[in-house]
């Protein structure tokens, strides 16, 4: 039951995003703003519930200054916080939250742009407190302002291990992907797929061969394993450890965990929309 739930989990994340998914979505064009390069920067995010504090790392410049930009913009301010999901993340970014009622559904609505991925689970991962960006092509790009913080569960052992399985098979098909896609593996493929039938044997054959490919690319790349301070920050802390590799991590709570708990607890609907507005009042950026 726990694993379907955690599928159930990772398929409404960002599943209003998923609905408004673009065939051509445009990066974000270079902009005149100050950008401090090579150094972390911190916000304040005042709340309904409290004051937050957040580190964004300077290992993610993209998306480091795409959210210190939309705060200088005020573009999140009043915004609420859409969609609550208990023991995993609470999520924002919808402009058409700002003293939306009830009846005005939420999460569909984005700005028209996207950031390339700067996934680096073996850096930053999904730890509770941690500020991750919205996808609309998981391990592709980002959102370009919806933003979630994970709350997340302990997790033991075997899930870690788990979790950490089903990253690399992940990786493992992206590479059969890629192969497959590749001269002339692909041309070979469309000509006998017209007749699966008939060419069934050569077909099985091309793919047996594009398997030993894969095998001898995955064998010069080191496999994901968490490393010893990430394991016992999953199973003493918590956090949403199926989502690392998936999305972009980008910064973390650095106070203020107490706040995400109480936004985290609010009472939601069936579309997991709270109850009571969890407002974000201002983002700022200040020194820490």
């Amino acid at each position: 039951m726990k694993k379907i739930a955690l599928l159930l989990f990772a398929s409404i994340l960002l599943g209003a995003c998923q609905n408004m998914k673009k065939e051509t979505a445009p990066v974000e064009p270079e902009d005149t703003d100050t950008v401090i390069v090579d150094a972390d920067q911190y916000l304040l995010m005042e709340t309904s519930e409290g004051n937050i504090v957040i580190k964004l790392y300077r290992e993610t410049p993209l998306h480091r200054h795409n959210f210190v930009k939309l705060a200088r913009k005020g573009y999140y301010d009043n915004q609420q916080f859409y969609r609550i999901q208990n023991n995993f993340t609470v999520q924002a970014g919808d402009p058409k939250s700002k003293g939306a009622s009830r009846d005005v559904p939420l999460g569909d609505n984005d700005l028209d742009y996207t950031i390339p991925e700067e996934i680096q689970p073996e850096k930053f991962y999904h730890k509770r407190g941690a500020l991750a960006m919205a996808s609309y092509y998981q391990m592709e790009k980002s959102s370009g302002g919806h933003f979630y913080f994970v709350t997340g569960f302990k997790y033991s052992d075997t899930k870690l291990f788990n979790v950490e399985n089903k990253y690399n098979k992940k990786l493992r098909e992206e590479v059969f992907d890629s192969i497959t896609n590749s001269s002339p593996y692909v041309e070979q493929l469309r000509v006998y797929t017209k007749d699966t039938k008939r060419y069934m044997p050569k077909i099985r054959e091309i793919k047996k061969q594009i398997s030993a490919d894969t095998d001898k690319v995955m064998a010069t790349r080191k496999q994901f394993h968490y490393s010893k301070e990430q394991k016992s920050q999953y199973t003493t802390v918590g956090g949403a450890a199926d989502l690392d590799g998936y999305y972009t991590v980008f910064g973390e709570v650095v106070e203020g965990l107490d706040v995400l708990t109480k936004i985290e607890k609010r009472a939601v609907d069936a579309r997991l929309r709270p109850i009571e507005p969890a407002i974000i009042k201002r983002v700022r950026e200040i020194q820490y």
